[in-house]
């Protein structure tokens, strides 16, 4: 629903887009430049000390030098996303797919054989704050899921929700990034809309009946709440596949997660008239991935328990740290305020209902309550269903997730387990390539007939 904004809340998105955001970019431009800037001296400092004081290789000097070298920014964390993939020999392609009210959304298709000899074309929905990139993360053809897949000669199809930074866009909306109408959004219009446009895309590309959809976190909300609403949806379904799924999340373990909810951060956030979060441009993060390399033991160090304390830990960290500076540089993908915010209230209510509108509900649904999802209807989908869950997934709590299998039919439905596996290790861990992807792979093979 389209609100009005109030004096106030127009206020506040003035002073946030106008003077805020500009204040945030410059000043980490100016902490960015000003670390790059004292490497270099100090490089040079060292350089002539040690060619002109003639010092051996183990002397101090050679050995601060090294250091530093180190500590410089790796060449990736500047290429573009989609470089990176190209030149690692991929033929790649960005769709632009329009959904029914409006929105622009992106959608990457990666394969190695032009002839898409396979039957079934794949698509792998990132989660909350997320974007295609997240599965790219680790950067190694032998560790990233589309580039598994596309090795293996399947068509594989990478799709961003709307908000997230390779999504924003609208045909009749301008200047989408600072428009507050753009951002008025929730889960909601990601089920009705995101969902069905990018299936129903791929599907008149590719002239293919079915796909095969791979979710993580509320990438498999997503498809559960639309197939909730529409059952015969699954007729463009080969099978499901769902890592970290979640349709209940009131047993959430996340500390960070909780104090949000008790703060009500993202409340007074919308209330005030903030329209996203996390949604940044490609040089902010680009700055704040090489501030990682530079000064790992503060930026680094921050930001990993940030990480953990938001999605959880293992008991063996699966992160590769060398990588992480490479990580953030293209992640966040972001999202509106109020995707966020219901994320917030269906955590409260402990059900996966519609968005909160508080007074105009009784306006908007006909009740002084949002309505619930029908989730009850997802006993009625019998295409294979195969959900992955880590024991340390402090998301996707056991008791949430032994909750929502209950709802699915039993005979076409597998359940795996993961072991010391937390929310974001079914994408970022070091050893998915080994410990998990092999299953994936398997469960696209049983269904590609």
């Amino acid at each position: 629903m389209e609100q009005k904004q109030t004096t106030l809340q127009k206020t506040i998105y003035f002073i946030f887009v106008w003077i805020l955001v500009p204040f945030s970019y410059f000043g980490l431009s100016m902490i960015y430049y000003s670390t790059l800037m004292a490497f270099w001296s100090l490089d040079c400092f060292l350089t002539f000390l040690t060619k002109y004081t003639q010092c051996n290789e183990k002397s101090i000097f050679h050995q601060l030098k090294k250091t530093i070298a180190h500590h410089y920014p790796k060449q990736e964390i500047f290429a573009k996303s989609t470089d990176i993939i190209t030149q690692k020999g991929y033929h790649f392609e960005n769709h632009q797919i329009t959904t029914d009210d409006g929105y622009i959304i992106a959608a990457w298709r990666i394969y190695k054989d032009p002839s898409h000899k396979a039957l079934h074309p794949i698509v792998l929905q990132h989660g909350l704050l997320d974007c295609s990139w997240s599965w790219f993360m680790n950067n190694s053809t032998k560790m990233c899921l589309p580039y598994i897949l596309a090795d293996l000669g399947y068509d594989v199809w990478c799709t961003n929700n709307r908000g997230n930074k390779y999504s924003i866009g609208h045909k009749d909306l301008r200047n989408s990034d600072y428009n507050p109408q753009y951002w008025d959004y929730t889960l909601d219009h990601l089920v009705k809309y995101d969902i069905k446009a990018i299936i129903h895309h791929i599907i008149l590309i590719t002239q293919r009946e079915q796909v095969i959809y791979i979710g993580h976190s509320q990438g498999c909300t997503q498809m559960f709440a639309h197939l909730s609403n529409d059952v015969t949806f699954q007729k463009h379904l080969k099978c499901l596949i769902g890592l970290g799924p979640a349709i209940y999340v009131s047993r959430i373990r996340s500390k960070l997660i909780k104090f949000t909810v008790k703060s009500k951060i993202f409340e007074w956030l919308d209330y005030i008239g903030i329209p996203y979060f996390f949604t940044f441009d490609d040089k902010f993060n680009v700055k704040i991935g090489a501030l990682c390399d530079m000064i790992p033991s503060v930026v680094r160090c921050i930001l990993f328990w940030v990480t953990e304390q938001l999605c959880g830990y293992s008991q063996r960290n699966k992160i590769d740290l060398e990588k992480f500076g490479f990580m953030v540089a293209h992640e966040p993908g972001g999202c509106s305020v109020k995707n966020l915010l219901q994320w917030m209230q269906i955590f409260e209510c402990k059900e996966l209902r519609y968005f909160n509108y508080g007074k105009d509900n009784q306006k908007i649904y006909g009740t002084p309550q949002p309505p619930k999802y029908p989730v009850e209807n997802l006993k009625h989908l019998t295409i294979p269903k195969y959900l992955y869950m880590g024991t340390k997934d402090v998301i996707t709590d056991e008791e949430d997730f032994n909750k929502m299998i209950k709802l699915f039919d039993q005979h076409s439905l597998k359940v795996i387990k993961i072991e010391d596996y937390a929310h974001l290790d079914y994408i970022w861990s070091v050893d998915a390539f080994e410990k998990l992807y092999p299953k994936i792979v398997k469960d696209i093979q049983e269904n590609q007939k």
